[in-house]
């Protein structure tokens, strides 16, 4: 699905106008217009067109196609490159997703090439409420695609930090199913892999944008630039935590288990030597030897007492010792 957009003195005008029409009316240093032409991959003809067109480097538009770009900012002779990763986590499965767009940026015209899943609409909206900032140029598409991208990792952080304290409480449920916590922690731990690759680069991405000597976002557009930027450190420094965090739930998990096993150990070792005791005396009195009490009532119950005493003391020993 493609989608063309001008802006004409600071005002958004939509049009059906062809590529090369386009192309030529931003590229226009007297024209006092600027575009935006949306694209996804499923526009690869049109995509190498424009390259033919706009001058666009092979290796650009290589990396507009390729599936595991880190985000990243790069400049060419006539183009800037943007590529960057957008994220949303299944509420249940607390499982990340992401995806991808990159933008070609020049003076007077921005290509951005995404995936069908990118919430675009979402940065039309953005667009839209916004519309006195347009005068501004492709900065304040820029803009608003990076708020529209830092909301939604702060939206996904926030819920991957709910699974993470679920997580931690269910560490010490007496009925908990350790085993199926253990697979979630670790599913979850690739989810903040993916925030992490998503989020750590960003920071780079936003720094290079708002230095001056870039010359690509105006005074005008700063202080929205530097909300970004800040949001997006509040993101990177979050995503850090949660590894912790589910780096000592997993850690805990282990010690956990190896405290439970420990103490089964200790209860199946005193259960055997109480055992063992009533072993140990039957054995003895059962040897086809004549000793004292033997053939006798009274040796009968001897023998009996010895072993309920004997079993009753260790019982009284390993409990007070907590082993059982």
């Amino acid at each position: 699905m493609q989608t063309r957009r001008i802006f004409r003195d600071g005002h958004l005008e939509r049009t059906t106008m062809g590529t090369t029409e386009l192309s030529s009316l931003v590229r226009d240093p007297n024209s006092n217009c600027w575009g935006w032409l949306d694209l996804t991959h499923e526009d690869a003809a049109m995509i190498e067109k424009l390259a033919r067109k706009l001058d666009l480097h092979e290796l650009a538009v290589e990396d507009a196609f390729s599936e595991h770009e880190r985000p990243k900012i790069m400049r060419y002779n006539s183009h800037m490159l943007l590529t960057v990763t957008e994220s949303n986590v299944d509420e249940r499965e607390g499982e990340v997703a992401l995806s991808r767009l990159t933008a070609f940026i020049m003076p007077r015209l921005i290509v951005t090439v995404r995936d069908d899943e990118f919430p675009i609409e979402r940065v039309e909206k953005r667009v839209a409420d916004n519309d006195d900032l347009a005068e501004h140029g492709v900065a304040f598409i820029l803009w608003a695609l990076l708020d529209v991208l830092v909301d939604d990792h702060i939206a996904t952080l926030d819920r991957l930090d709910d699974i993470t304290e679920e997580l931690s409480r269910e560490l010490f449920e007496e009925d908990g199913d350790m085993i199926d916590l253990q697979r979630r922690a670790f599913g979850f731990r690739r989810s903040i892999a993916r925030m992490r690759h998503a989020t750590i680069p960003l920071r780079e991405v936003v720094t290079t944008l708002v230095r001056r000597d870039t010359q690509l976002v105006p005074p005008e557009l700063q202080p929205y630039f530097a909300d970004v930027y800040d949001h997006t450190l509040h993101a990177a420094d979050w995503t850090e935590s949660l590894r912790d965090q589910i780096s000592n739930v997993l850690e805990t998990n282990v010690a956990l288990q190896g405290n439970r096993m420990n103490l089964i150990m200790k209860q199946v070792t005193s259960w055997a030597a109480i055992i063992a005791v009533p072993t140990a005396i039957t054995g003895f009195f059962g040897q086809n030897l004549e000793f004292l009490g033997f053939g006798t009532q009274w040796g009968a119950w001897m023998s009996v007492g010895l072993i309920v005493v004997s079993s009753l003391a260790l019982w009284l020993t390993f409990k007070k010792q907590d082993w059982l």
